[in-house]
């Protein structure tokens, strides 16, 4: 067994809220993966198992959303938005300071940059990044800092 019995519970919960189980999917695998780090064929299987879909529509929809991950990710994972938006208003710099700021945990394997193509819909905020599941802001020159001062911390 891979989930906890809280992650089960929390999920078959959620399952209860949808009139249709499949509905439950996508929001039962981000359960599970904050639950396991990320969704291991395991951890997929058994989140199907209770959603009660087959085992292929769960691995069907992990391996499809850029915010599920089937591969072990490092501690945090930086995602910066690079739709017009962002790159606009600095996404390119703050992909740049990112890595300069954090040479080191990214050496080390604790933090990951990536810049993506999906828009993360809060284009009037720009430019912005999620880290883990946390969407960062209006990341201007100070608000960059803070961030790689928080992330060099971890």
């Amino acid at each position: 067994m891979t989930l906890t019995d809280q992650t089960r519970a929390a999920i078959q919960k959620l399952v209860s809220t949808y009139p249709e189980r499949r509905t439950a999917l996508l929001p039962a695998l981000k359960l599970a993966q904050t639950d396991a780090g990320y969704l291991s064929r395991e951890a997929i299987a058994e989140a199907a198992d209770v959603v009660g879909v087959p085992h292929s529509a769960a691995l069907e929809l992990a391996e499809f959303y850029t915010m599920l991950h089937t591969e072990p990710v490092p501690p945090a994972l930086v995602v910066v938005c690079a739709q017009l938006p962002c790159a606009l208003r600095g996404a390119e710099e703050l992909v740049r300071d990112l890595r300069a700021g954090l040479r080191e945990q990214i050496g080390n394997g604790l933090v990951e940059i990536e810049r993506t193509s999906e828009c993360f819909g809060a284009c009037h905020r720009a430019p912005m990044a999620r880290v883990g599941a946390t969407y960062c802001e209006n990341l201007d020159q100070e608000r960059r800092r803070t961030l790689i001062q928080e992330l060099a911390k971890a």
